[in-house]
């Protein structure tokens, strides 16, 4: 039974996700807010990490807000990234400008928030011992605030000083005279130890693994270029959203392996000085991606840092070999290794001997001792889970977050987790955030959980929990887009959690960029809160979250380069986006000739292709016909997929060209088809091919044409086709299937652009439906060619392909049927980036193998 608790919401946090969830949810929605933070004052970690060199490495325009227009504007950043001091009096300004200050009580922690199951709210206690009741927790406790654990045994018999970074005393440190050790080179001690060695008499750092650290570039925002960037907000807001890491950075270059070694150290030097992320996600698409590709990046930024240090023995010291650059956080630096030219700096490798013990004196490893007068912690976080699960949550039938992530995080779309009700975790694990500028990827989520809550209101329901089939299938997600990546190479990474010694290893964020993430959330809002239950009522998982990982990287570039839904582009602009799958595909076989020829279309000559592999024959021989939604595609674009068939299958396959609409309406292309068959019968004996042994393969459209083809050939008593292959056919412009409407927004064909492509296809007989060029129009099926049909599950062609198999089948047409799980319209033309392409050929080839007849004569047919 539901109860009115004492307040809506409790946030917890007064960073930049605490102040706008205060904001947005207390000043917009007008709901009552309780927030808590353990600080004196709003800042979040800017409030605890002050540290000597403190600073963002996102720069200041994109490190801050979106949501108020006159905000971006009145706040005047001095610096290009921005210090730690700024930050935090930014956010006070924040604070004070929405007056959020009021809903907050300071110098509070929470240690407890425990759900109850009858009434249906939150209790959350604090360390004061007073309790707050609330239907709803946001928490934007953050993902690096909760410091790992000292590891060394023996600080409490320092004699000297010992300090955190993370936890600085706000009044400074004197390090004047002093002999200072700093353990830990991540990118806070990559940023702490020139200011350091500025100031002490002497600084000892010991590192167990170095970083690929680039400069910084940092320097004063001059007016002009304020001006220019904040006349330009709204654009550049716009192409930080669209832009993976979430600022408006260059899209890279395909590939470092793709160009000469000058042209790609040219592109590395570019933004090595001063890039800042660029140096990751605007030089080449492919570094974090291909080991061969990363090699190439990681030797020249180890190229450069050998140029920077005097001393050879120490530069290599500073060169990381045991992980790929990128994959673990890229630090930025400025002045760091001209560090260690100084000759009061001394680089200690604790990984050949490993610190022992902190001592009275200082630190001992197990080749020396170090005396010293301070030590500085900067040994990184329990990141993305630390902070939540020290808060003491405990969710439906008692049961702890720490319990229910033993083995891991499980969330979904990293702002939920199953068994938890109305609690959400702003950035969380399993969220896009390692690699998503923070105030940004904070306003979506923010945004995010204030709709949610809103939906839940409206229906005057009192819960709204991710289900547990959708955190297991987020979880398949994140692991699966991880493993696309080098990421998991790392071998001490907070990525993956194998930085924290005994956490559980494994992706803890989504590394599928920024516009991929939101799409994703964008479909769970738009089918009703998808994966979500409100009050205990579940809305299916959308298709995105759904798709094959690969099969989601792919919809994620195509979002990332801002194209306009399919139905919207003019016919060159649709032409090119067919083409452009060629880009997505493995190179032909090479074993396989491909002789490009003409054909005497029913129009005129038309061109072809003919696969022939080293193959003795007479070979089987197949008549391929391309994709394109009639509209567009061409016979190269199908050329990868015929060769695999081709030499899989050893025969002769031939990829016709057809007229295209809108200039050649039906039946100009279906005429082509038929020209084209009779053709290949004629000529396949000049290639070893056996005419007797005639199949045919259509995709999408193609799929189309051969479907129709069959009954033609059927009633015309044209060469009798052995079987044929239909691979995720358009079936009927008029089909009203659960496909059609489950999958209406793609990715990536929607229906809204199949209806343009049957309209533009049909013309003026679109309203006749005719059985020449419309297969769900046939009046019998009875006599067509034996079929193998292959659907992808999330395509909204799917179950008209399947109907029409089963009416295929009724009729005593011999059938066979493949549904290929997660993947999309398409995916047999993006073979080099979904691996799993490989399983529709591998349908298409044992299909048409066991169709074979086995050849007489062997004749060898390719040299």
């Amino acid at each position: 039974m539901a109860h009115t608790p004492d307040v809506d919401v409790v946030v917890v946090g007064a960073g930049f996700a605490g102040l706008y969830s205060t904001h947005r949810l207390r000043n917009i929605l007008g709901l009552t807010v309780q927030a808590f933070d353990a600080g004196s004052g709003p800042g979040g970690t800017w409030y605890w990490n002050r540290y000597p060199g403190a600073r963002c490495d996102i720069e200041s325009a994109w490190y801050s807000y979106s949501f108020d227009e006159d905000l971006q504007r009145e706040w005047r950043w001095s610096e290009r990234f921005a210090g730690q001091a700024e930050i935090l009096r930014y956010l006070e300004h924040v604070a004070d400008r929405f007056d959020l200050r009021r809903s907050y009580r300071f110098d509070t922690r929470v240690t407890s928030a425990v759900w109850d199951d009858d009434l249906h709210h939150w209790t959350v206690g604090t360390d004061d011992g007073a309790t707050t009741t609330a239907r709803f927790i946001v928490s934007g406790a953050g993902n690096l605030n909760v410091a790992k654990e000292n590891e060394f045994p023996g600080q409490e018999t320092f004699r000297g000083e010992v300090y955190r970074t993370s936890a600085w005393p706000h009044e400074g440190v004197d390090l004047r005279g002093k002999r200072v050790g700093v353990i830990g080179t991540g990118a806070t001690g990559i940023q702490l130890i020139p200011r350091v060695a500025e100031i002490a008499d002497h600084v000892t750092v010991f590192q167990r693994t170095p970083n690929f650290a680039c400069p910084l570039g940092n320097r004063p925002v001059e007016d002009a270029e304020f001006e220019e960037i904040t006349s330009n907000y709204p654009e550049l807001r716009r192409a930080s959203r669209a832009n993976y890491g979430g600022a408006p950075y260059p899209d890279p270059l395909p590939s470092a392996l793709a160009v000469s070694e000058d042209e790609r150290n040219a592109a590395y030097a570019k933004y090595y000085d001063g890039g800042g992320f660029r140096m990751l996600l605007s030089v080449f698409a492919d570094v974090i991606l291909d080991k061969r590709a990363n090699d190439t990046a990681s030797d020249y930024i180890r190229e450069r840092i050998r140029a920077r240090v005097t001393d050879p023995r120490t530069a290599e010291l500073l060169c990381p070999t045991d992980h790929p650059y990128g994959t673990k956080r890229a630090p930025f630096e400025t002045g760091y290794y001209e560090s260690f030219n100084r000759d009061n700096v001394r680089l200690v490798d604790v990984r050949s001997a490993p610190i022992e013990a902190i001592t009275p004196q200082g630190v001992r490893t197990a080749a020396a001792e170090y005396d010293l007068d301070v030590i500085i912690l900067a040994t990184g976080f329990d990141a993305f889970t630390g902070a939540l699960l020290k808060l003491g949550y405990v969710g439906r039938h008692g049961q702890t977050l720490g319990d229910a992530w033993k083995h891991g995080p499980k969330t979904y779309l990293g702002i939920a987790a199953p068994g938890f009700p109305n609690l959400f975790t702003i950035t969380g694990p399993q969220s896009p955030v390692a690699l998503y500028n923070n105030p940004l990827a904070i306003e979506d989520h923010v945004e995010f959980a204030a709709r949610a809550i809103e939906a839940t209101r409206a229906r005057h329901a009192t819960t709204f929990e991710a289900t547990a089939d959708a955190a297991e299938e987020w979880g398949r997600m994140v692991v699966g887009v991880g493993d696309l990546t080098l990421l998991p190479l790392a071998p001490s990474s907070f990525y993956t959690g194998s930085n924290v010694p005994g956490k559980p290893r494994g992706m803890l964020f989504f590394a599928g960029g920024a516009p991929l993430y939101r799409a994703m959330c964008d479909q769970v809002e738009a089918t009703g809160y998808g994966g979500f239950a409100i009050d205990d009522e579940p809305a299916p998982i959308p298709p995105m979250v759904l798709l094959d990982p690969a099969a989601a990287m792919v919809t994620g570039i195509m979002i990332g380069q801002e194209q306009r839904p399919f139905e919207d582009l003019g016919l060159d602009e649709q032409r090119a986006a067919f083409e452009s799958f060629v880009h997505l595909q493995r190179p032909p076989r090479e074993s396989v000739r491909t002789v490009e020829t003409t054909y005497p279309g029913a129009g005129g000559p038309m061109k072809a292709l003919v696969h022939v592999p080293a193959k003795a024959g007479p070979l089987p021989v197949v008549v391929f016909y391309h994709p394109g939604g009639w509209v567009g595609g061409s016979v190269g674009v199908s050329a990868e997929p015929c060769s695999v068939i081709a030499e899989e299958l050893g025969a002769v396959v031939v990829t016709p060209s057809y007229r295209l609409a809108p200039e050649h309406p039906a039946p100009a292309a279906g005429d082509d088809v038929y020209a084209a068959l009779r053709w290949a019968v004629e000529v396949a004996p000049e290639y070893g091919g056996d005419p007797a042994q005639l199949f045919v393969v259509g995709e999408s459209a193609g799929g189309t044409l051969a479907a129709c083809l069959g009954a033609r050939v059927r009633d015309e008593g044209g060469p009798e086709i052995s079987a044929q292959v239909l691979v995720y056919p358009a079936i009927d412009p008029a089909a009203d299937t659960p496909s059609r409407r489950l999958y209406a927004a793609g990715p990536p064909i929607t229906v809204a652009a199949m209806d343009a492509m049957w309209q533009a296809y049909l013309a003026e007989a679109a309203a006749d439906r005719p059985a020449s060029s419309v297969p769900g129009a046939i009046e019998s099926v009875v006599g067509l060619p034996p079929t193998m049909l292959v659907t992808v599950e999330l395509d909204p062609l799917r179950d008209e392909g399947e109907e029409f198999a089963d009416r295929l089948a009724a009729a005593g047409v011999p059938v066979e049927t493949a549904r290929i799980d997660r993947l999309i319209h398409g995916s047999l033309n993006m073979s080099g980036l979904i691996g799993r392409t490989h399983e529709i050929t591998d349908a298409i080839v044992g299909y048409l193998r066991r169709r074979v007849a086995q050849p007489d004569a062997q004749v060898l047919v390719n040299d």
